[in-house]
């Protein structure tokens, strides 16, 4: 099992998810073969982050890194799936001006091409906050994928 996937389990606190990690790994190679739907998302283990002109992908894409449940790899080929990012600003008027930033955050089959996980999320001033908030709901997202398979 992948030492970095094992820390996470182990610093989640669960044992449950650990136990299903361990279990879960043995079969993830005859489940990915017969398969031809997208991978759970609990299943994805290395992720290619799609270049945008926007600089917000990066920090997600940063944010993945630190991550020990998936590795980023630079060839998409290489990839379970492919992140993609995108923004849209907005200034919003009420009595004030404000700047929205809202990003949607898609995480996709490399070999079918189907999304696995989505969201879209939206913030005021701090794109740092709203980079954690994106990267603590795909957290909690694989950690509720593991456990319910």
């Amino acid at each position: 099992m992948n030492s970095r996937l094992l820390n996470y389990a182990v610093n989640c606190g669960s044992l449950l998810t650990l136990a299903w990690l361990v279990f879960s790994t043995g079969s993830l190679a005859a489940q990915a073969t017969f398969s031809a739907g997208p991978l759970l998302l609990h299943q994805v283990r290395t992720i290619y982050v799609a270049p945008s002109s926007d600089d917000f992908v990066l920090m997600i894409k940063a944010r993945l890194e630190k991550w020990p449940a998936v590795d980023v790899t630079s060839k998409p080929e290489e990839a379970d799936a492919i992140l993609t990012c995108q923004t849209e600003r907005k200034i919003v008027t009420a009595k004030v001006g404000v700047r929205l930033t809202i990003a949607e955050v898609t995480l996709a089959d490399r070999r079918s091409q189907k999304p696995i996980w989505r969201t879209t999320k939206s913030s005021s001033f701090d794109t740092n906050k709203l980079a954690d908030d994106i990267m603590e709901q795909l957290k909690q997202d694989w950690i509720k994928s593991a456990i319910g398979h």
